[in-house]
C-alpha cells in the first residue's frame, strides 16, 4: 500500500518519523518558576513539561519536550527552544563549601607580621573585632522571591540581601552568607553558588 499525502502539510506520512509528545495547552496564570530550580531536579527535562518557567527573561510554558529540547511559548505566542542539556550545564549549582572555622580563616594584619605572639596581644588592644562569618542554616525559601535588582540599589548593598530570597537571571536561593562582598546564594535543593557584589551592583545597581 502506498502512503497517503497527510492533508495538512503536504507531506506524505511515514512511520520511521520520529515520535513527539502531543503538546499541551498552556496555562500562565501564577508567577514563572525561574528554570534553575527545575534543572536541578532529577526528572528534568520531562517534569518541566507544562510548567510557567523563566529562562533568562524570557517568560512562557514549557508544552513540548523533542529530543534533547524544550520548547516554551510566551504569553504573546512567541516560541522558543532550548537545549535541555546546555540549560542543567548554565544552572547547575556548585557544590556546597565545607563550613571553615573562624579560627582558620582568621589572620594577623599586614602590620603585625614577624611580631611575636605575646608582644602581639598588647598592640591588639583598642582594635575593633574583625566580624564574624555567619552561615544561616536555615534559609526561608516561603519568604516572597525579589530580583536582586531591588537590593543592588540601595545604598548598604549587598548587606541589605543578607538572608533574603532572590533570583539572579534565573538562579533563585536565600543570601546565606557575605564573605569579603560576595553572596552565598543557597537553592532550595541545597547548591551554593557565589556571586560578586561589586559586579552584581554594576549589572544591576542602576536606578
Amino acid at each position: 500500500m502506498q502512503p497517503q499525502a497527510n492533508p495538512a502539510t503536504g507531506n506524505e506520512a511515514s512511520d520511521s518519523a520520529p515520535t513527539r509528545k502531543a503538546a499541551i495547552i498552556p496555562d500562565f496564570t501564577g508567577t514563572p518558576v525561574p528554570i534553575g530550580q527545575l534543572t536541578e531536579r532529577a526528572d528534568w527535562p520531562q517534569g518541566a513539561l507544562g510548567s510557567f518557567v523563566s529562562i533568562h527573561g524570557f517568560d512562557g510554558v514549557v508544552v513540548e519536550i523533542i529530543n534533547q529540547s524544550i520548547k516554551v511559548i510566551s504569553a504573546d505566542r512567541t516560541t522558543q527552544r532550548f537545549n535541555s542539556n546546555r540549560l542543567r550545564t548554565l544552572f547547575a549549582p556548585h557544590a556546597r563549601p565545607k563550613p571553615v572555622p573562624v579560627e582558620a580563616v582568621k589572620e594577623p594584619a599586614p602590620e603585625l607580621a614577624g611580631v611575636p605572639a605575646r608582644s602581639r596581644s598588647s598592640l591588639d588592644e583598642g582594635r575593633p573585632a574583625a566580624p564574624a562569618r555567619v552561615h544561616i542554616t536555615a534559609p526561608d525559601f516561603v519568604a516572597p522571591l525579589r530580583p536582586i535588582r531591588s537590593y543592588a540599589t540601595q545604598m548598604d548593598f549587598p548587606q541589605c540581601a543578607y538572608g533574603k530570597h532572590v533570583d539572579i537571571r534565573g538562579y533563585s536561593g536565600v543570601v546565606v552568607e557575605i564573605v569579603d562582598g560576595s553572596l552565598k546564594i543557597q537553592t532550595q535543593a541545597g547548591g551554593i553558588r557565589s556571586f560578586n557584589g561589586a559586579m552584581l551592583r554594576k549589572l544591576y545597581g542602576a536606578v
